[in-house]
């Protein structure tokens, strides 16, 4: 099951977001799990694929691998298993836990002064305690412990955004903020002039990349690891608890998330006052900190509570590499649904240019709905694309991750590079 980026930002554009909804969004949370997954001995990546061979999508996520070059099928799995949390939300599936996914401590300024979460039975907190506990019992069923083990991963890069930590109680907002879910702010410098607001918490959402094409975040994950190794890192031997990291975050959240309480927000999208400057590069640094320190702590929670009956090696179909002649890069439309969550080049002709008013929507091939392939184009963007009717009834080349909405490919551009038009045939 799977969420893709344009169902989110759909979700955001209606204001329909539930309190903290979708944390690092499912780039962050497959940063982490990536660096987790890379601190573990052979040993533990075995039995960690083999815990998860219990879970419900295993067998799905093993389909959806392509080989790669740089990305094993092993790490691909956790990197899935990471979001699936997400996926899974307000479903209605027997392993949602809507609520695991923060812990609402009150901030209100300008003393700050600690209180405790309202819900200590039913927050962040609670289910890594419930992760750690099945991990911990290798008599619990298999898929308990699998769903619990892409919980644990999931879990630990929630706390780690600050946003995920705090509930801010002022007079605007006396019934709490919803960790930055209903403040507005605008990202944006004058010269861009953008005047549509974001979400605050959205904001922080995104700071660790937009697409959740594994391969990108592999390597993000890898340049994250050498820029903080783990003696640049003094918080793993001072804070060593969930409920230490959890403080963390909300002093995090109130002095460089709030600004210690001077931050300008609004209750409104198209009120939203713009952010000081230098706000948004201060928050990316802190966000990339956090996700060393989630991956770290992640291999150490694993290492400390995933027992085992006995040791175990991965097959080598978990761990072969392709030769990087062997990987395909360029495919059809018709095969696009083959790889989601990858980058790719996708050809196929422009059969209509659909433009609305908060979304432009490109169909290739086939017109919609029984379209074989769409590109999204978001209001914020369009105007850097100049006028896309002309691409009507033109080959062309799109580059980018392709994700999936209504089971169907689909391709958000955000820059006019990602377009290509092809020489007529």
């Amino acid at each position: 099951m799977r969420r893709c980026i344009f169902t989110v930002c759909a979700v955001i554009g209606l204001g329909l977001v539930q309190h903290n909804a979708f944390a690092w969004g499912s780039a962050g949370h497959m940063v982490i799990a990536a660096e987790g997954f890379r601190q573990l001995s052979p040993e533990l990546k075995a039995q960690v694929i083999d815990v998860l061979k219990g879970h419900p999508e295993f067998a799905d996520w093993k389909k959806a691998y392509h080989p790669n070059p740089n990305l094993d099928l092993a790490t691909y799995i956790v990197m899935r298993a990471s979001n699936w949390p997400d996926e899974i939300r307000n479903s209605g599936d027997i392993y949602d836990h809507p609520n695991w996914h923060f812990v609402d401590y009150p901030i209100r300024p300008p003393a700050f002064t600690f209180e405790p979460d309202a819900s200590p039975t039913n927050n962040v907190l609670y289910g890594i305690a419930q992760a750690e506990q099945a991990l911990s019992d290798t008599n619990a069923n298999p898929e308990l412990r699998g769903a619990m083990l892409s919980y644990l991963v999931h879990l630990v890069g929630d706390m780690h955004q600050p946003l995920h930590c705090e509930s801010l109680f002022n007079d605007t907002y006396p019934k709490g903020d919803r960790g930055g879910n209903d403040i507005y702010v605008n990202p944006t410098t004058a010269a861009q002039n953008r005047q549509q607001g974001v979400r605050l918490h959205g904001l922080w959402d995104g700071l660790l990349g937009s697409t959740a094409d594994t391969q990108t975040q592999w390597k993000y994950a890898v340049k994250l690891d050498a820029r903080f190794p783990r003696k640049a890192l003094p918080e793993l031997t001072q804070h060593t608890t969930p409920v230490d990291w959890s403080l963390e975050s909300r002093e995090l959240a109130i002095k460089v998330g709030y600004l210690d309480g001077k931050l300008q927000g609004s209750t409104s999208a198209d009120a939203a006052p713009r952010l000081p400057e230098n706000y948004t590069k201060t928050a990316k640094a802190v966000a990339e900190r956090q996700a060393a320190l989630a991956g770290y702590r992640l291999a150490d929670e694993i290492e400390h509570y995933l027992k085992f009956s006995q040791p175990a090696l991965l097959a080598a179909e978990y761990t072969n590499l392709a030769p990087a002649s062997a990987v395909k890069h360029v495919i059809g439309t018709a095969e696009a649904a083959n790889f989601y969550d990858e980058t790719m080049t996708v050809t196929g002709k422009v059969v209509s240019v659909s433009v609305r008013p908060t979304i432009t929507i490109i169909s290739l091939d086939k017109p919609a709905p029984g379209n074989a392939f769409t590109a999204v184009i978001f209001d914020a963007n369009t105007a850097l694309f100049g006028d896309l009717s002309k691409l009507t009834n033109q080959n062309v080349e799109l580059n980018g991750s392709i994700s999936e909405y209504h089971k169907r490919p689909e391709m958000i551009l955000e820059t006019p590079n990602q377009i290509k038009v092809l020489p007529a045939k």
